[in-house]
């Protein structure tokens, strides 16, 4: 991680965000010890990948052009290289590599979906859409927490499973009408 934040340090301090985010998910979901202890440490590497995408990508202010964009979806899969040199559980490669799944089968790098998508790697991806939605970036204006919600209900069906958005609402005081 410090090679991530010496490289670029908004995606460290992405990363620590997006692990906060998920552990509170975690208490809510009152997954396991074990459970806790994976989906932190895999929140927080998600996107080691990034060490191996050129730094003016990463920090471009603007929107990325298609070829810069496919360099990017790389980064799951340098992220799963970066991990063999490393003895961490299947469910935090796991994290690594499905992030950026998508429930519909339209994320990347695999395509996966529904079931096909471990349960971890889902409330990242979550958690990682609800930071990159709300969090500060040079190049848009931050949405607030309600606008993201309405962001979750509008895609949600299609990129993460339904029962975890359904986890997120009630867990944010939200009734099943407002989704």
């Amino acid at each position: 991680m410090r090679q991530l934040s010496m490289k670029d340090e908004f995606t460290f301090l992405h990363s620590y965000r997006v692990t906060k985010i998920a552990l509170s998910f975690a208490s809510f979901l009152k997954l396991t010890d074990q459970q806790k202890r994976e989906l932190q440490f895999g929140a927080l590497i998600h996107d080691i990948g990034k060490l191996y995408v050129p730094a003016h990508i990463l920090t471009k202010k603007g929107k990325l052009s298609k070829e810069e964009f496919d360099e990017m979806k790389k980064h799951p899969l340098f992220g799963i290289r970066v991990l063999q040199d490393y003895h961490v559980s299947t469910e935090i490669s796991h994290i690594v590599l499905y992030h950026h799944e998508r429930w519909d089968g339209k994320g990347y790098p695999n395509k996966q979906s529904g079931e096909n998508i471990p349960f971890l790697a889902r409330l990242v991806s979550l958690a990682d859409s609800l930071e990159a939605m709300t969090g500060i970036r040079p190049y848009r204006t931050s949405l607030t927490w309600e606008e993201a919600y309405e962001e979750i209900k509008k895609g949600g069906k299609h990129t993460i499973r339904p029962t975890i958005n359904h986890f997120f609402f009630v867990m944010n005081g939200k009734s099943r009408d407002s989704y």
